[in-house]
């Protein structure tokens, strides 16, 4: 997996902005972002939070924790498994919670596309 650093330098590449103009943006030298992306430095939760936010992807993207970069595709699949295993908010579904996990994953899927057909 990738580290803090090389992800920021890759999507700071991916904006086109170089180091000055990047640091800029939040009011850095560009030797706290050479140093963030070279990992010689750490940044604060607070400015991955910021970081994470500027460039709309995952605090677990940014981090290299997993390569989901939009924090709605993970919050999505979350929502959706909880909604799937709570079946007093889906009163549609009768027997709901006797479905099995390929059932439930096919009404996912379901919902997925039905949101991609929808944008």
């Amino acid at each position: 997996m990738a580290t803090f650093g090389e992800r920021l330098r890759s999507l700071r590449i991916e904006k086109d902005l170089n180091q000055e103009d990047f640091g800029k943006t939040f009011n850095m030298p560009k030797s706290r972002i050479s140093q963030y992306e070279t990992n010689k430095r750490q940044a604060d939760d607070e400015t991955k939070k910021i970081f994470a936010d500027y460039f709309k992807v995952s605090l677990d993207y940014l981090m290299g924790r997993n390569d989901i970069r939009k924090p709605e595709a993970l919050s999505l699949d979350k929502e959706l498994q909880q909604l799937l295993n709570d079946p007093d908010t889906l009163v549609a579904f009768k027997d709901f919670h006797n479905l099995s996990d390929m059932d439930k994953q096919e009404i996912i899927n379901f919902i997925k596309f039905k949101k991609q057909q929808n944008k």
